[in-house]
């Protein structure tokens, strides 16, 4: 690893730590937070089925057939535009796209729902696991005052804890939270994970960490921290391998991989720099590869300690799906196409290196009929070289909406995740997934696959049918 430091910058940098971290550090909360109530909760449930194809045993097209996979639907887990899900190393779902943490041990049979004993009104939150097996929120309702709280799940107790979090930026809308895997090192102190959550409109780059998962009132900014050291890091990624990964993989739109050990990777929040932050001395370094290359798309840690990252296209009708055993130095990839006149609007991927595949769920914007499709790739992971095992049309993909405050319907963001025996769940919607008459995101829930006949391929000298017209079927 090389490591650079330039003069010390001031000015801009200087103001806004000055500005944060007092304010952020004279907070008072609850220590060990406060108890939650665990109540029943009965969304919608149902069952659809909907096409896939099956991949078959070999990379060749000729053994590619038709599928039909049926998912359990459920509505009202998240709120009017977005789910955020998670699973755990046991099995259990949890949601927190919306006011409450709901969660199920059976699938989405059956749900129960975390709440605080403040009311809240309409709110949306984040959800990780913790490499204990506690389990890490953060909701945020603008209705009650830009009001922010955490949740804590204790494994050894079984409770759930909340606190309030009352020094945050303003307007806090949208918090991605993320688990990092310790030893990490901050102020002398050794801790076996540091939590970081970051919010607020509209840059998203100051970071506010706990750790004990319920207080967060300290800052970091790897912009801020950057400019202030000069520090740079030119280095392939050192990774750990701990059963852990498989589970404590956050959203990737936070942009933020814990790589291990108490390092991280950080995609750009504000220009084009990636950071690197040292778990050891807990400070951030702006981060390229030894070639000067910056990373690329979205990226997971699995329990075996292999950096997997997904590349977008740049027109987005495919992407890229690879995997580094060697901390980015050399790569196995696969390149992955989307059905004809479908682009990528929203992306989420996980990797569980137990259940042997991957997961990457995307929403898409179908040109060719102006409405959207949400799409779940499954890929095999349990070889050095990936490989596509299952492509799989979630709804009836007959809506079209985008993100963002303003639009009549709204998927503000892609959330998926991996059972312990390779199932998924993702979020998705269609005209059927409707609450009091308004299109809403639903959780679906994968069950059965059965399969049918062989695909036609242009190639294989048969009846020219499209990929996208046999799954339309």
């Amino acid at each position: 690893m090389q490591l650079t430091r330039s003069p010390l910058a001031v000015g801009l940098a200087g103001i806004v730590v000055a500005a944060l971290l007092p304010a952020a550090q004279s907070a008072a909360t609850v220590p060990g937070g406060l108890p939650a109530e665990v109540v029943g909760f009965a969304p919608p449930i149902s069952e659809a089925t909907y096409p896939a194809v099956d991949h078959g045993p070999s990379d060749s097209p000729n053994n590619d057939r038709h599928a039909t996979t049926t998912w359990r639907i459920v509505k009202t887990t998240g709120n009017c535009c977005e789910n955020y899900v998670t699973v755990t190393s046991g099995g259990r779902l949890l949601d927190f796209g919306g006011t409450y943490v709901n969660f199920s041990d059976d699938r989405g049979r059956t749900w129960r729902q975390v709440q605080p004993q403040t009311p809240l009104v309409n709110g949306e939150g984040s959800i990780v696991n913790a490499p204990d097996g506690d389990v890490l929120g953060v909701g945020w309702d603008p209705y009650t005052g830009d009001h922010l709280q955490s949740f804590k799940y204790e494994a050894d107790t079984g409770q759930w804890r909340y606190d309030e979090l009352p020094v945050h930026q303003p307007f806090y809308d949208r918090e991605w939270l993320a688990v990092v895997p310790g030893p990490v090192t901050v102020d002398g102190a050794t801790y076996p994970w540091v939590s970081l959550v970051k919010g607020g409109y509209p840059s998203k780059e100051v970071w506010y960490y706990s750790t004990d998962g319920l207080d967060y009132t300290h800052v970091t900014s790897k912009f801020v921290a950057q400019m202030l050291s000069g520090d740079s890091t030119s280095s392939f990624l050192d990774t750990t391998a701990e059963a852990t990964h498989d589970w404590t993989q956050p959203n990737t739109n936070g942009g933020i991989t814990p790589l291990g050990g108490g390092d991280v990777l950080a995609a750009p929040d504000q220009g084009a720099r990636w950071y690197h932050l040292n778990g050891h001395t807990f400070s951030w370094s702006e981060f390229t590869y030894p070639d000067g290359r910056s990373p690329q798309g979205i990226h997971q840690v699995d329990s075996q300690g292999r950096l997997h990252e997904v590349v977008p296209s740049a027109t987005g009708d495919q992407f890229v799906y690879r995997i580094s055993a060697d901390g980015g130095r050399t790569w196995q990839q696969a390149t992955v196409p989307l059905p004809a006149d479908h682009v990528i609007e929203e992306i989420d991927f996980r990797a569980n290196s137990g259940a042997g595949v991957a997961a990457v769920g995307i929403h898409s914007h179908d040109n060719s009929d102006n409405a959207d499709q949400d799409l779940a790739y499954k890929l095999d992971i349990g070889r050095a070289v990936p490989r596509l095992l299952r492509t799989y049309h979630v709804g009836f993909g007959d809506v079209d909406g985008s993100s963002g405050v303003g639009q009549d319907v709204r998927f503000d963001f892609e959330t998926i995740a991996i059972f312990p025996d390779g199932r998924i769940v993702l979020s998705f919607y269609d005209s059927t997934t409707t609450v009091d008459g308004d299109i809403q995101p639903a959780l679906a829930i994968e069950q059965d696959t059965t399969l049918g006949g062989k695909v036609r391929h242009p190639d294989s000298g048969e009846d020219q049918t499209s990929l996208l017209q046999d799954l339309d079927r």
